[in-house]
């Protein structure tokens, strides 16, 4: 597997050691950046989620409204 390095301030690598030694055990520095990477892409996904199911409620809603009133109007015609 081919590597890189990249630059981060020496407070920001001090955190992933200590994040990796209390939550990663013996993983590699790659797994747990990974790890962390794939579990906020769950996070956005799951928001996205709760925010598509909201979205689809308030469709649910306005479907109610627009059968309500095509139901009056359907009544009105009918006169």
């Amino acid at each position: 597997m081919a590597t890189t390095t990249i630059r981060v301030s020496a407070a920001t690598r001090d955190r992933l050691m200590r994040t990796r030694a209390q939550e990663f055990g013996d993983a590699s520095i790659d797994d747990v950046i990974t790890r962390l990477l794939d579990e906020h892409a769950d996070h956005a996904l799951k928001a996205r989620m709760r925010a598509d199911a909201e979205h689809a409620r308030g469709n649910v809603d306005d479907l109610a409204e627009v059968r309500r009133v095509q139901a009056e109007l359907d009544e009105l015609s009918a006169w």
